[in-house]
């Protein structure tokens, strides 16, 4: 249910509260590159958890360079949320590898094909979820278009900004396939922080 609640409360915001307030933040650290499964997260975070985002000039302290980092931006709620799953995400993949390539044999690029195939299990769930309210109540449909209000808020912040895209090879199936199967295990659980009953889920 938790994942309809968050869709009836940025519902009643787009119909509700056209003065409501947007902020950005960095999730994640700047760096000179970043493996290709730091995008398909941003992309995840901005199909489904009302955020918008970009990759951003920022300075990478330990190699005193420019670099990038992701900067999120959206209402303060909503934020908070997709910062949270961002990490969980994060730690999700790291354990779920450990696992899966116990005996070290596997090197950075096959962790980052399965760590893109656990993103990817996981985008199908909520896909499945998401077309489910949909058929529900098709006001739901107009959540996939997003909050125009946020769309001029990143526009008037950033009004010149390229779209970039990376070229895949050497992926390995096995181990991507793999990840799309753990990926569609991952149960986000809620933050230890909220005041609601513990055990209830995000997604």
């Amino acid at each position: 249910k938790a994942h309809e609640l968050i869709a009836k409360y940025n519902l009643h915001l787009f119909n509700k509260d056209p003065k409501r307030n947007y902020t950005s933040v960095f999730v994640g650290d700047p760096a000179l590159r970043h493996h290709r499964e730091e995008y398909q997260l941003a992309r995840l975070l901005q199909e489904f958890y009302f955020v918008h985002g970009l990759w951003v000039t920022a300075y990478v302290l330990q190699k005193a360079k420019l670099g990038r980092v992701l900067e999120i931006s959206g209402t303060p709620q909503n934020i908070k949320i997709a910062y949270y799953v961002y990490d969980f995400v994060r730690h999700y993949i790291n354990s779920q590898w450990e696992s899966f390539n116990c005996d070290n044999v596997l090197n950075r690029y096959r962790k980052t094909d399965f760590a893109v195939g656990i993103i990817e299990g996981f985008r199908s769930r909520l896909e499945t979820k998401r077309l489910k309210l949909q058929c529900q109540d098709n006001q739901f449909a107009l959540l996939k278009i997003g909050d125009p209000l946020l769309k001029e808020y990143v526009a008037y912040k950033y009004p010149h900004t390229v779209t970039f895209s990376r070229h895949v090879s050497n992926q390995d199936e096995t181990v991507l396939k793999a990840g799309i199967r753990a990926g569609k295990k991952l149960v986000i659980s809620k933050g230890v922080a909220t005041t609601a009953q513990s055990g209830k889920l995000l997604e």
